[in-house]
């Protein structure tokens, strides 16, 4: 026994003798690749940012279903047999911390972005509040403070209510302005007409007459007066917002017939001789919460159609709320943040977006360049934002511009190898080497329009160029805020799914002639409810699908 022994060791020890007579540098560099390779996962191995099974199923589907129709599908945090989240959960001082707050109205989210973040009890934490700011071109950027603007609120809310206004239009680019307006309609009792900027005078025309505006609010000289008013001859008053490199102008000065019926007031003379309070009144005038009244065009570019939706503010504060807490709880809005809408924020996605990072006490930085055709470089010009609201012209843009530059060089594409790698497994790369990274960024394909649509590839590669999480939402003109929107840390690229629906709503898909559901698979007509929807309900001229995973996505 022992002698065999023996031998064994005299064997290995010959091979290993052998082995070692053999050995050079290039035998070296292979041991070396090969330990690399073995030992490198116990050093650079990370966790996926959220664990697999939170995205095999994110939404909640009802036990029982109606015959020709789908099961009712919920977001996970508001489960079937419990209310749909109807508003901002606002607690008033005083009230006791086991109460459930209340829904509050857009006044609560102006009072919220002025006072600061708060607790779980209603309490201000202390913290600084976050900020506005409006950037005019690549170098002037200049603060708002809340005492500023709530000023400017009161100033703008009382001459207008005195003027008799009761139905405000709205037409001009993302702006200080705009907000200030649009929160003036809200605490004075007058119903804001928000109106995308574009070219026909006839089509503004119509949205005029249609929506009975007796104030006009519009940037001072973008549109010709002589040719509007006489298309709707029953404007009140045109209240032009002048640039401030034009203000030694006089703008109340018209031609004779240009003004027609309509008072003439410029927005900074309107501000300067009211020298109104910042505090801003408890009740609107004769207690009655105003409507929003929203424009949605079916093709931007043949600008020959539209459609008007009037909004209640249960509507706007159910879709706000819901908003706010789609989000993973460490990753939500935060006075930390910085928020630019690069898409107009006379559309109802990026407006509601907006309008929950005011209510997070985020700051703003607003630039006039917005649409579908803002560049995304326009985000960054005086600004350094974390997040960002665009349209998928933009991202598609930026996404294909960033391809030729990658692609041109052997280190370029292995960086993008390496980040998509990351990426498949769960993790979110590092921004290292990219500048004017945001940590998340917004978009949203509405339903019905003719709008650039993102396939799975482009979001894909968009997490990879631009280095942020992304938000993809599904729309409709008659639902505040988004029906469904993809989760942020969900990273797959199998397909273009829109995720689960938002907690304000829950979805459900009729049978069609296009498509009906089986005992597999969930196919028809979406039909959305709940507080965020116009009227309760809306069937949506879509066929859609739900996946296995529980999300909503275009029939293929």
């Amino acid at each position: 026994m022992a002698a065999d022994l023996t031998s064994i060791f005299q064997q290995l020890d010959s091979q290993l003798e052998d082995i070692l007579a053999g050995w050079n540098i290039y035998t070296t560099l292979i041991a070396l690749v090969l330990a690399a390779y073995l030992v490198s996962p116990l050093f650079f191995y990370t966790e996926p940012d959220v664990h697999p099974l939170l995205l095999a199923r994110q939404s909640s589907a009802s036990y029982v279903r109606q015959p020709k129709e789908s099961a009712t599908f919920r977001a996970l945090e508001t489960q079937h047999g419990y209310p749909l989240k109807s508003g901002l959960n606002v607690k008033d001082a005083g009230q006791p911390k086991w109460t459930s707050g209340r829904d509050g109205d857009l006044r609560d989210v102006w009072k919220r972005a002025v006072s600061g973040p708060v607790d779980a009890d209603g309490k201000p934490t202390g913290e600084e509040a976050g900020k506005i700011t409006t950037v005019y071109g690549k170098e002037e950027v200049i603060d708002h403070s809340f005492a500023k603007l709530s000023r400017e609120i009161n100033a703008a809310g009382q001459h207008m209510k005195v003027h008799g206004g009761t139905r405000v239009a709205i037409h001009m680019p993302n702006s200080v302005e705009l907000l200030v307006t649009f929160f003036a309609s809200a605490f004075y009792g007058l119903t804001p007409i928000l109106i995308p900027q574009q070219k026909s005078l006839d089509t503004l025309a119509g949205i005029l007459m249609e929506t009975k505006a007796d104030i006009l609010v519009a940037g001072a000289g973008s549109l010709p007066l002589k040719e509007l008013l006489p298309k709707y001859p029953n404007l009140k008053q045109v209240i032009w917002v002048v640039e401030r490199t034009s203000r030694h102008m006089d703008w109340n000065e018209v031609a004779e017939g240009e003004g027609g019926k309509a008072d003439i007031a410029v927005w900074h003379d309107i501000i300067d001789k009211k020298q109104a309070s910042s505090e801003l009144p408890d009740d609107v005038p004769g207690g009655t919460v105003t409507n929003v009244v929203m424009v949605t065009e079916d093709a931007w570019s043949a600008m020959d159609s539209y459609e008007l939706t009037e909004f209640t503010q249960a509507n706007f504060v159910a879709a706000i709320g819901a908003q706010i807490s789609a989000l993973p709880r460490l990753h939500r809005l935060a006075p930390t943040d910085t928020f630019t809408p690069l898409a107009s924020l006379a559309e109802m996605y990026p407006l509601i977006v907006t309008l929950a990072a005011l209510f997070s006490n985020a700051s703003l930085a607003l630039t006039s360049v917005s649409g579908p055709k803002a560049p995304y470089s326009a985000a960054f010009q005086g600004a350094s934002p974390t997040v960002i609201v665009a349209n998928t012209e933009t991202l598609s843009g930026f996404c294909k511009d960033k391809e030729r530059t990658m692609s041109s060089s052997p280190l370029g594409q292995f960086n993008q190898w390496r980040k998509a790698k990351m990426l498949k497994a769960g993790t979110m790369p590092k921004a290292s080497g990219l500048t004017n990274t945001p940590r998340l960024i917004y978009t949203y394909d509405k339903a019905g329009a003719s709008t650039v649509k993102l396939d799975p590839e482009e979001l894909f590669k968009l997490k990879i160029y631009s280095g942020a999480r992304l938000v993809y939402a599904f729309t409709d003109s008659q639902v505040a805020g988004a029906i469904s929107q993809t989760n942020m840390l969900d990273y797959q690229n199998t397909s273009a799914d829109f995720g689960a629906p938002l907690s304000s709503v829950e979805i459900k898909l009729r049978d069609a002639e296009d498509g009906k559901t089986t005992d597999d698979k969930a196919l028809g007509e979406l039909v959305v409810s709940g507080p965020a929807v116009v009227g309760g309900e809306k069937v949506v001229n879509q066929i859609m699908t739900v996946t296995d995973r529980c999300t909503l996505a275009y029939a293929s």
